[in-house]
Formats: C-alpha cells, structure tokens, sequence
C-alpha cells in the first residue's frame, strides 16, 4: 500500500492505495498545503499501525484470542 497526496484546485488531500491502486481510505478533510495533507497521512499511518499492534480477536467462547 502506499500514500498519495492529491491537489483538487487550492486544496490538498491524501488516499491510501493498495497494490491494484484501488482507493483503500481517504483524507476526511481537504489542507492548504501538499506539506500539511502529507503530514496528516504520516499521522494516520501511524495511528493504523498502533492499532494493529493492539489487535485482538474475541470470540464467543474464549474471550481474547491474541
């Protein structure tokens, strides 16, 4: 996957594209800069990656998986 910053006139905004580069999530909000879409798509990453790393699966049965 990978980030993409886009312009749509005066505004700049940010997708996640997977491998086909199909859109995988977008940027709720539009920036004034290529700089501030840039840093807000560092700021998701990051945030998608803390979640990973405290993934679980819960089942019915057992409760917590991992």
């Amino acid at each position: 996957m990978h980030f993409q910053i886009r312009q749509a006139e005066h505004l700049w905004s940010w997708v996640l594209l997977n491998e086909a580069d199909e859109m995988v999530a977008e940027s709720h909000r539009t920036f004034p800069s290529a700089a501030q879409a840039s840093a807000a798509a560092l700021a998701f990453a990051h945030l998608v990656s803390r979640a990973g790393k405290s993934l679980t699966v819960r089942s019915s049965s057992s409760g917590r998986l991992l």
